[in-house]
């Protein structure tokens, strides 16, 4: 049985958090969406690699590839950040964590913003987001330098709340209606019907996704009456995440910033978050101010519930004005972009466009060639809806072309396997590289069957469609573009898609010249 006091934490059944997690797993997008957050909260802003991989893993999915960039490219940041075309872009600019954060959060509200609970899932998703902004607000004031950790401590704060939401609607009707009816705590209505707690759901999953322990360890409730000084810096997050949400949960219900509710509720905090009315009142205002941006990037044209209404400190619709009803549209929460990925893919030029200024700014920056490199890359992955696009270079000292850097899927075993040797054969890959021509295959199952396409390659990519581009520097061949699409004619390279698509490799080749030019 429970204990009578919310204030002690439930030891949960480990084969309740068990039962619960195989029944997510039955879920045809739970596995994927845990795969991919996994991965990204494997990367670290220290590792080498990680930008491609961050980079790398973002764009395998359009829909939040298109989210990212139009968030990156709302008003919040675009101040600072100006136009991005691309992710690796993007991840330059603002940095490895933010981006990070920035995906994990919209991938899961991607993941969960439709459904059979959809309003109360979307409740859910907008506090969690404003939560979020809250906490990154007041992270300098708590003594953090980054605001980032408190970003995503307070967006996952209430991750089995939102889960159970989404993938056990019953169960999470069946809890709400233990509250209203049974007249019990929200922590003994969710143990009644689940044998766990949301925070223990929470921390499982968590843990599950190899989400940091700070993260894990901020999803816990905390007790309630004066909090203790933090002793360290998950400590001071703990508290910042459980102030958020509890601010949050007040103002979604229609609270002001003045009540003495929240006055309260900041003196609980107090020696943790210092925050006084005028400084809260600053918090609050730049949070909806920000809310607000990063909505605009994220909209679809739905009425917003009316929590998020609250959060978004705006008037009940029967009462706003024509711009209150743009801004509440604004506020609603993410949808599908199956639309506008069709309309993308069927014309490349957009993004192709957007690439190639991008990368010609880069070259005037003076930028490595590796960040070059990857928005070229990661330009004709999308514009196109690659399979894979790899970059090959030549390796004097074992006179070899190797793969080096690419999007797509398996792209590591796929760039291990990418190496042919340089000694000239009759298959089209060399023929293209000695006649430095652009080959496009429109159907490898019919190339592969003795005419030109090595039988290495053959292997490893036996149908689909291609496009070989040779990169040629003092006209000799240093490397090639290899982009691969899945299906049979699937590359419709239109006369001014391909203009964009060689000037793209252009300016990759003049990099390689560029960095030649600069070695002694």
């Amino acid at each position: 049985m429970p204990p009578d006091s919310d204030q002690s934490v439930i030891d949960a059944s480990g084969g309740a958090i068990e039962f619960l997690l195989r029944r997510m797993q039955r879920s045809k997008d739970f596995p994927a969406l845990s795969e991919t957050i996994r991965t990204l909260n494997t990367l670290s802003a220290a590792a080498d690699k990680s930008a491609e991989q961050l980079a790398a893993v973002i764009v395998r999915d359009f829909a939040l590839t298109n989210k990212t960039l139009k968030v990156v490219n709302s008003a919040y940041y675009a101040g600072f950040a100006g136009k991005v075309g691309t992710i690796s872009r993007a991840i330059v600019v603002l940095g490895i964590e933010p981006i990070r954060a920035l995906a994990a959060s919209l991938m899961l509200f991607e993941h969960l913003a439709e459904g059979s609970n959809a309003t109360r899932v979307k409740a859910l998703i907008g506090k969690s987001m404003f939560g979020a902004l809250v906490a990154r607000e007041a992270a300098t004031d708590a003594g953090l330098q980054h605001g980032e950790e408190a970003f995503l401590a307070a967006m996952f704060h209430n991750l089995g709340e939102l889960l159970v939401a989404f993938y056990l609607p019953d169960e999470d009707a069946a809890i709400q209606a233990e509250m209203v009816e049974g007249n019990v705590s929200p922590v003994r209505a969710q143990y009644k019907v689940l044998g766990v707690s949301f925070e223990q759901l929470g921390v499982a999953v968590g843990r599950h996704w190899n989400f940091p322990h700070a993260i894990t360890f901020s999803m816990q409730r905390l007790p309630s009456g004066k909090q203790r000084k933090p002793v360290n810096e998950d400590e001071v997050l703990c508290q910042l995440a459980c102030m958020a949400h509890d601010v949050t949960e007040r103002l979604a219900a229609g609270e002001g910033i003045r009540d003495r509710s929240l006055s309260l509720l900041l003196s609980r905090f107090r020696d943790c978050v210092p925050l006084n009315g005028e400084r809260f009142g600053d918090v609050v205002q730049e949070a909806r101010t920000e809310y607000r941006m990063l909505a605009e990037g994220l909209a679809s044209p739905e009425g917003a519930p009316p929590a998020i209404r609250a959060l978004a400190g705006l008037q009940q619709k029967d009462a706003a004005t024509d711009d209150q009803d743009e801004a509440i549209a604004a506020v609603a929460l993410p949808g599908d972009d199956s639309e506008q990925q069709a309309v993308d893919q069927t014309n490349p030029e957009p993004i192709l466009l957007e690439g190639l200024q991008e990368a010609t700014a880069i070259l005037a920056e003076g930028a490595d060639l590796n960040h070059v490199a990857q928005v070229v890359l990661e330009t004709l992955y999308r514009a196109f809806g690659l399979r894979r696009v790899a970059l090959c270079l030549r390796d004097a000292a074992r006179r070899q072309y190797a793969g080096r850097l690419g999007f797509g899927s398996d792209i590591d075993v796929y760039l291990r396997k990418m190496r042919f040797d340089e000694a000239y054969e009759r298959d089209v890959f060399h023929v293209a590289l000695k006649q430095k021509t652009d080959v496009h295959i429109a159907d490898l199952a019919v190339g592969g069957a003795g005419h030109g396409i090595p039988a290495w390659f053959n292997a490893l990519s036996p149908n689909g469609a291609l496009l070989f581009l040779p990169l040629v520097v003092q006209d000799r061949p240093v490397g090639c573009i290899v982009a691969e699409h899945e299906r049979c004619g699937g590359l419709h390279l239109e006369p001014g898609a391909l203009r964009l698509v060689r000037a793209l490799r252009n300016q990759l080749a003049l990099g390689l010249q560029l960095r030649r030019s600069d070695r002694p």
